[in-house]
């Protein structure tokens, strides 16, 4: 038995032990028309016939089957799709939220989009409406054309936890008036759950995500999102050698 113990660890150290894939899947709708329901989970305003009078959706995929590399293990695939297509209000952005600190580093591969930021995204011109600053990747549609439905991926260092989302439309008949949806639910008792902003300062974050575990379906009408960094391939190897060591020893 201690033979196999350490042909076991002595593999795992060397990252050629097989690891059971996971994968998360999850999404929040909107079902128009206004106002939203207790079973919607997006918030969604805008230009009378246009986005709050269909229904809109946001979906998720989070896996680390597909690794970039032996850094990059952690594979994130949004879609988010309006049932509404015109000439007008075509998506302009969309934010994922980030963990404080994230920058371009912690992502690679992206297709399906072009990352226009990542890092400090604040409430201003181009953001409006949404609900305070946050820490996250701004998501610009592939090319000039106009996109209703939008897919795209990316892979990051950082494992998933859960979080927000924000999405606007580029403008429309209305001048300054635009379309924008974020995770939001208000079940109709004074209970908001989602993308919040408890004291009304948008450059004070005070937004609480769930701390549960990643899963499938959402929390609190939320999404999985990159977070904390994932330990190096050879840490994981020195813990699990540690925890067996002890177990070791108490023997």
């Amino acid at each position: 038995m201690r033979s196999l113990l350490a042909v076991a660890v002595s593999l795992l150290m060397l990252g050629v032990m097989p690891a059971s894939a996971t994968t998360y899947t999850g999404s929040l709708t909107y079902t128009a028309p206004l106002p939203p329901g207790s079973d919607d989970g997006i918030y969604v305003i805008g230009i009378p016939g246009q986005w709050p009078d269909y229904d809109v959706s946001m979906s998720w995929t989070v896996t680390d089957e597909d690794p970039y590399d032996t850094t990059y293990l952690w594979k994130y695939t949004y879609t988010f799709d309006l049932e509404y297509s015109d000439t007008w209000g075509a998506i302009s952005h969309i934010i994922i939220e980030g963990s404080e600190g994230i920058g371009s580093g912690d992502i690679i591969g992206t297709t399906g989009a072009l990352v226009d930021s990542v890092g400090y995204q604040a409430v201003n011109y181009g953001f409006e409406d949404m609900p305070e600053d946050m820490w996250g990747i701004n998501f610009d549609p592939p090319t000039a054309d106009d996109y209703f439905t939008m897919t795209w991926s990316f892979w990051s260092n950082r494992m998933p936890v859960w979080g927000d989302f924000y999405a606007r439309c580029g403008g429309g008949p209305g001048g300054d008036e635009i379309n924008k949806a974020y995770n939001y639910n208000n079940d109709g008792l004074g209970t908001e759950l989602g993308f919040l902003d408890p004291n009304g300062l948008d450059n004070v974050l005070d937004d609480i995500d769930p701390t549960d575990p990643p899963s499938d379906g959402s929390i609190d009408y939320h999404i999985l999102r990159p977070d904390s960094y994932i330990p190096e391939p050879g840490a994981m190897g020195l813990i699990v050698f540690a925890g067996l060591m002890a177990v070791r020893r108490r023997r």
